[in-house]
């Protein structure tokens, strides 16, 4: 079971999948958390943009339905082949999932966009946690980090209006620390540096939220000043 997403390219190139929440028993997934149904629905999506202002990076998103060239779903059946350019990896994860989805183009002009998905714990439930694989290209151009191209991660505690920080965190192309990138051996026309991270699964560990609405939320958004951008999925 798996659930996949995507973000945006010259500042940044993000790729995810997202895969079944699941606890220590066996459960049923919440529905289309893993786009199994070859649509958003359960889901909301976001279009909008970025700015950066003192020192700030600020994503604004709005609720739109699915707009083609910024929120796309892809299929195993139709694009098992298909590759992404800069990083050569699968554009649908290879742990099995039958969907991956991409949020962002390579359009540049400060454009974001954004998914969410809420779901609620069941009841007793306290050993519980959900895995998402991700795999992320960056164009690394010479801006100050807030200025830079990203995918920002946020979970939330809808019930108690708390975000998770443990499993919240941004991704931008340098200045993150994030270890495992690879210079992609295609550029674009512009001279930043394009890095890859090929997929990589990271657990969420939601223990002792029996009961609770959790959110997930993912955001991307290409650099301040337009030129650059980036895409996940």
């Amino acid at each position: 079971m798996g659930f996949a997403l995507t973000t945006k390219q010259i500042c940044l190139l993000v790729v995810m999948l997202f895969v079944a929440g699941n606890s220590l028993q066996a459960q049923p997934c919440p529905p289309n958390i893993d786009f199994e149904n070859g649509t958003f629905s359960n889901w909301k999506t976001y279009s909008g943009g970025v700015t950066g202002v003192n020192g700030v990076n600020s994503i604004s998103l709005f609720e739109t339905s699915p707009e083609a060239g910024r929120h796309d779903l892809f299929s195993r059946s139709q694009h098992a082949g298909l590759l992404d350019y800069f990083g050569n990896f699968p554009v649908v994860c290879p742990n099995g999932s039958g969907y991956s989805i991409k949020l962002g183009n390579t359009s540049g002009g400060a454009q974001a966009e954004g998914v969410s998905y809420e779901f609620t714990i069941p009841a007793g439930r306290n050993e519980y946690s959900i895995t998402y694989y991700y795999a992320v290209v960056f164009e690394g151009p010479n801006h100050q980090d807030f200025q830079q191209p990203r995918l920002e991660i946020e979970v939330l505690n809808a019930t108690d209006n708390q975000r998770i920080d443990c499993s919240s965190f941004t991704f931008i192309s340098y200045g993150s620390g994030l270890p495992g990138f690879q210079i992609s051996p295609f550029q674009n026309s512009n001279s930043a540096i394009v890095l890859y991270k090929e997929w990589t699964p990271v657990t969420i560990n939601l223990n002792g939220m029996a009961g609770k609405t959790i959110m997930l939320y993912f955001k991307t958004a290409d650099c301040t000043f337009v030129r650059h951008f980036g895409y996940a999925y």
